[in-house]
């Protein structure tokens, strides 16, 4: 890489990163007090005030993704998965960039699951299923998200990490429309957040603003009940050069969102809005948009 584009994207994540606390709507939008409900993931839909959640249930019978609409007197409906076979533990959403209504849902052992979502049906269908290399425990994954850069695509995947070791974001090529898909790991990095200080999860959910800067979402969880506490912090940029994708990591994590309540462990970034929702465990499930401009 060049030195001047090194300074170049050094400053872009400075400015993006300038801001220590930006000032949030409190008002949060209460979903479901239902432990079952809490969500772990969330991506966009073609409608504008509808999004897709997973939930990280493992047991039979209970539901793996849902609807929330922002405008139907009940904000959230049940969606049934679309095989017998059930997922453990989904822990991350993330959409298929220019594939209407097409996602990839993880679990926390690296299990994917390419779905599709029909909206005027509300049902989803399965079109594929993966792994991510190297998964399992010890790793305890919790975010996923995929891009085309180029004639290229790009998958990360994150471990949450605890207070005893950061997380670890990995990232890499997937051969995504092949008949079997296949990543390919580029590289992978520590991710240490300063905040919060007890009970931490360094990364629980991560998605990409239009300048390719990774928002990440940071937890305290101390158990079934609380008390949470959830902090959002502009990670760093990924950029391609040389045909290779690179992550620049801030040089500091200044606190973007701070939420004393809730902890916030699904995130998506559409457009000029920010979408939080919650996995507040035995209390349930809400979600918030910050909209940039108002």
């Amino acid at each position: 890489m060049k030195f001047p584009q090194v300074i170049i994207i050094t400053l872009l994540i400075i400015v993006g990163c300038q801001s220590s606390r930006i000032p949030i709507d409190e008002r949060w939008m209460h979903i479901s007090g239902k432990r079952e409900l809490s969500i772990s993931g969330i991506a966009t839909t073609t409608s504008e005030n509808i999004y897709l959640v997973v939930h990280d249930n493992k047991k039979k019978g209970q539901l793996r993704a849902g609807l929330v609409n922002l405008l139907a007197d009940s904000l959230y409906s049940g969606l049934s998965w679309p095989v017998k076979d059930l997922p453990i533990d989904l822990e991350a959403l993330t959409n298929i960039s220019g594939k209407n209504d097409q996602y990839i849902a993880m679990g926390s052992w690296g299990f994917c699951y390419w779905i599709t979502l029909d909206l005027s049906a509300n049902r989803l269908n399965l079109i594929k299923e993966f792994r991510i290399p190297g998964s399992g425990p010890p790793l305890n994954l919790e975010s996923i998200l995929l891009w085309p850069a180029g004639d290229s695509w790009y998958i990360a995947w994150a471990h949450r990490g605890s207070v005893k070791e950061p997380s670890i974001l990995f990232w890499g090529s997937i051969d995504l429309f092949a008949d079997v898909i296949t990543i390919h790991k580029e590289d992978s990095i520590f991710v240490n957040v300063p905040w919060p200080i007890l009970d931490k999860r360094h990364m629980s959910d991560m998605n990409l603003d239009r300048n390719d800067i990774l928002w990440a979402t940071a937890t305290s969880d101390p158990g079934d009940d609380g008390p949470y506490e959830s902090v959002i912090y502009k990670i760093g940029k990924f950029q391609k050069e040389n045909d290779k994708m690179e992550f620049l990591i801030a040089d500091s994590f200044p606190k973007q969102y701070v939420f004393q309540r809730n902890k916030v462990e699904a995130l998506t970034i559409d457009g000029n809005k920010t979408v939080f929702a919650t996995d507040d465990e035995n209390l349930g499930a809400a979600i918030n948009i910050s909209i940039k401009g108002k």
